[in-house]
């Protein structure tokens, strides 16, 4: 078994977060797992196409540019819809 005794802080937005972790929980993998499986250069399947993920990210973007309360709800939505896509176990 390896010793994993060594740790590696990366800073990401709440999004970036939130999005990771979904598509970490979809491969059925911890995100830290999931992480070094990507910075590896493995490719954990069971996820959609990334053109799904591109349009959900425009939708984000969308959301930073409106007010707080229209963003808050554009947010909730590409939230639902990722977790349709995913799957929210």
């Amino acid at each position: 078994m390896r010793k994993r005794s060594v740790g590696i802080n990366v800073r990401v937005s709440v999004t970036e977060k939130r999005k990771m972790t979904l598509m970490a929980k979809r491969c059925g993998l911890s995100l830290s797992e999931y992480l070094r499986q990507r910075a590896l250069g493995y490719e954990p399947g069971g996820h959609p196409p990334k053109e799904v993920f591109d349009v959900l990210d425009k939708l984000d973007e969308i959301a930073e540019n409106c007010s707080a309360r229209e963003g808050v709800a554009i947010n909730a939505q590409t939230d639902r819809m990722r977790d349709l896509l995913i799957g929210s176990n």
